[in-house]
């Protein structure tokens, strides 16, 4: 093997994040992830978040989800980004992560844009590390940020869970 030139650095790149607080019922969100982890087609302790985790498109289709996004879609369409012309919403789904579990740090490329919303309060916070934010545990925080920041969190030391929602828009082809 040849190897002619390897660059291991960092590069300034533009970004979008936001954090604030939605209106949300967190009760009727809470159950419907339980019940989603524990339905057939779950993606407990497949994927990222190494605990409960419902399937990547169980809140796509709720109405409910969709009233809570509302402010955000406007926020995202007053933002006015220049390299879209529309997106959809193509992933959304619940978070459940008991005693030990936590969220390997990933991005979510391809999507375009990724959102998180907290449902209860709790010590597990999400970290982005790459640019100096958390998203603290309380019931409606929420974060909206470019797809490519890596974000995850530690090990929840706590006996009770946390809840959160994750989702992600795509460019609309």
């Amino acid at each position: 093997m040849i190897i002619n030139k390897l660059v291991n650095s960092k590069i300034e790149r533009d970004y979008f994040f936001v954090k604030g607080k939605l209106n949300i019922d967190v009760k009727y969100f809470m159950d419907q992830i339980d019940q989603g982890c524990m339905a057939d087609d779950n993606k407990n302790y497949q994927t990222n978040v190494v605990g409960q985790m419902t399937s990547y498109d169980y809140f796509v289709g709720n109405r409910r989800f969709a009233k809570v996004l509302m402010p955000i879609l406007d926020l995202i369409d007053s933002y006015k980004f220049k390299e879209i012309d529309s997106y959809t919403l193509g992933e959304a789904w619940g978070i459940r992560e008991c005693f030990s579990d936590y969220t390997v740090k990933h991005h979510h490329l391809p999507a375009f844009l990724s959102g998180a919303i907290m449902l209860n309060k709790h010590s597990q916070s999400l970290e982005f590390d790459d640019i100096g934010e958390k998203l603290e545990c309380e019931p409606g925080n929420f974060a909206l940020f470019s797809s490519f920041l890596n974000h995850g969190n530690k090990r929840n030391v706590d006996d009770k869970c946390r809840y959160g929602l994750s989702f992600n828009f795509f460019y609309k082809k």
